[in-house]
């Protein structure tokens, strides 16, 4: 698959129909937040299991030569705290179910974006996605076996049950009757999410269940902006998102890396084992909500934070990202998710909007950073790199939970230390490292050596993240490239 290249505007996402209908918004004089209203609000239609209204969102917009960070974390809900778990019978959080649910700050986070930066009116962006939601579309690959894979979670509640089982085979036809009354209210007023009957149906849903969600947790939500963080690297200047995101572990694994062996290397492999032990070392000592945070982002950024440490236990998790560049060269890398798929596996049925399960992240441990509390975000998987070399501007985005960041060094070592242009370096093989379990997941084609490193090795076919690439070159031109270890593609004007 060749990379997309215009000198107009470029959308790469993981569905080719949100990039063709968000490059529809570049071609009719929409800007790049505009597009972006409307690939983030596709993506969560065509591809709910990845990422949905109940789930959180985050985006680095670029304009002129400021970058912005638009927050769209969740709290826990106010009632929810370790006592009440305990009480419950809990020893640590569940991953899934009603108590894994924190308030989706999703739709307010792209709101916010669209008020600070959108040209077209909110309505008709929204509309192009009722549209589609309205008339259906075809099913991908990605949720089709999702929904095979889960399907003992889904039949586990009845507002998943009606809302996903019966979505067919690739191809099929597949419409959200529900979801598209969702958006058709948002469309008008976005608050209604929060303050309106889709608040109160999930609220009255989410506590049937036994969740402990409430009307005040929804309605006193307010996203976020604020600025990036960035650290000076391999001569140019890598842009990542702040606390509570784990955006500092991308940066802190650059600047750990100087030297590499040859790309498919053993020492390569050694380099990302030895760098990620003491990369997530640090996250897991340190971040959490910045409002808890007892050691400031200025001291996290210093290299001499940079040991090692025990690892908590990590997990994967699903996400989806997307990157538009206009023609201006304004440029949006957006990222949003549920986190496990289908999250916690509860679906509002009236609207089908299916609830995150975000506050699995927390830890039920008392002297824990990330320890959970009333009202507070947790250490947070999603993030995006912006890096800019030479007044050329990339951006980096890929799936992949808490091995995201391991995913972002890959992709730019791959472009920025070993040369390769931005369909190869999403072509590549990749691999990722638990710390915690000692386990090394490669794709085919790496070599996979023997050293003194005690490892589990364990090679997968190819399906490590799914990315989305972008740059904006000094001449102007721009280029996409969606992987293709999922159902992507880029489109444009």
């Amino acid at each position: 698959m060749h990379p997309f290249m215009t000198y107009g505007g470029v959308v790469a996402s993981e569905h080719y129909l949100a990039s063709t209908i968000a490059a529809e918004i570049l071609r009719e004089g929409g800007n790049a937040v505009d597009a972006s209203v409307v690939a983030s609000l596709s993506l969560s239609t065509l591809l709910p299991h990845l990422s949905g209204l109940g789930g959180d969102f985050f985006a680095l917009v670029k304009k002129g030569k400021e970058i912005r960070f638009i927050d769209g974390s969740g709290p826990s809900p106010s009632e929810l705290s370790r006592d009440e778990l305990f009480r419950r019978g809990f020893n640590e959080m569940p991953e899934r179910g009603p108590l894994s649910i924190t308030v989706p700050g999703y739709l307010d986070a792209l709101y916010l974006m669209w008020r600070l930066y959108g040209k077209i009116e909110w309505s008709d962006l929204v509309s192009r996605v009722v549209k589609l939601s309205k008339g259906g579309f075809p099913v991908s690959k990605s949720l089709s076996e999702a929904v095979k894979l889960n399907r003992d979670l889904l039949s586990s509640d009845e507002g998943s049950s009606s809302t996903y089982l019966t979505i067919g085979v690739p191809g099929s036809h597949h419409m959200f009757k529900g979801l598209t009354k969702a958006l058709e209210i948002i469309s008008e007023d976005p608050r209604e999410f929060y303050e309106g009957e889709i608040a109160q149906k999930i609220v009255n849903y989410v506590r049937k269940k036994g969740g402990l969600l409430s009307m005040d947790d929804l309605s006193n939500y307010r996203a976020g902006e604020g600025s990036p963080i960035s650290a000076h690297i391999w001569g140019g200047v890598a842009y990542e998102m702040p606390p509570p995101t784990q955006g500092i572990t991308t940066l802190h694994m650059m600047m750990l890396t100087e030297e590499l062996d040859s790309p498919r290397s053993w020492g390569r492999l050694r380099r990302l084992i030895k760098i990620s032990e003491r990369a997530y070392s640090i996250r897991d000592r340190y971040l959490t909500d910045p409002k808890f945070m007892k050691v400031d982002v200025k001291k996290l950024l210093h290299p001499s934070i940079l040991e090692g440490g025990a690892t908590e236990s990590i997990n994967d998790g699903d996400t989806t990202f997307f990157s538009v560049i206009d023609q201006d060269g304004m440029i949006v890398a957006g990222i949003q998710s549920i986190f496990y798929a289908f999250g916690s596996g509860i679906t509002e049925p009236t609207y089908q909007i299916t609830l995150n399960c975000r506050a699995s992240s927390f830890s039920l441990k008392e002297d824990h950073i990330n320890r959970l509390e009333p009202r507070k975000r947790t250490l947070h998987t999603l993030s995006s790199l912006i890096f800019e070399l030479d007044d050329d501007w990339y951006v980096i985005g890929t799936s992949g939970g808490h091995y995201r960041p391991q995913i972002h060094w890959w992709l730019s070592t791959n472009i920025f230390k070993f040369g390769m242009d931005l369909r190869e370096s999403i072509d590549f093989p990749r691999a990722y490292f638990d710390p915690s379990k000692r386990i090394l997941v490669v794709e085919e084609g790496l070599e996979i050596g023997k050293s003194d490193i005690k490892i589990d090795v364990r090679s997968y076919p190819s399906r490590l993240g799914v990315a989305a690439l972008t740059c904006l070159r000094k001449d102007g031109l721009k280029i996409g490239c969606a992987d293709v270890r999922g159902d992507g593609g880029c489109s444009g004007i």
